[in-house]
């Protein structure tokens, strides 16, 4: 026997349901920081060397997150 149930929410009532942390007001300060520096032109600011600690080598933790909302959403991995 096979049971269906869809949900409909919106992204801000599904972080609320998985207990995530509204960063909203967070992401926007950094990008303002983040665009003040560029506009000043920083000697040495590189904006992608912000982003590599994040993305490189994190493969494994986009994985995790993969496997995760597959058990959520029903199905396998």
């Amino acid at each position: 026997m096979n049971i269906t149930v869809n949900v409909e929410m919106t992204p801000e009532e599904l972080r609320r349901v998985m207990g995530l942390p509204d960063v909203q007001e967070f992401n926007r300060e950094v990008m303002a920081q983040m665009l003040k520096k560029m506009q000043d032109g920083v000697e040495g600011f590189d904006p992608m060397a912000f982003f590599k600690p994040g993305v490189a080598g994190n493969a494994d933790v986009f994985k995790q997150w993969m496997d995760i909302f597959g058990k959520f959403g029903g199905t396998k991995s």
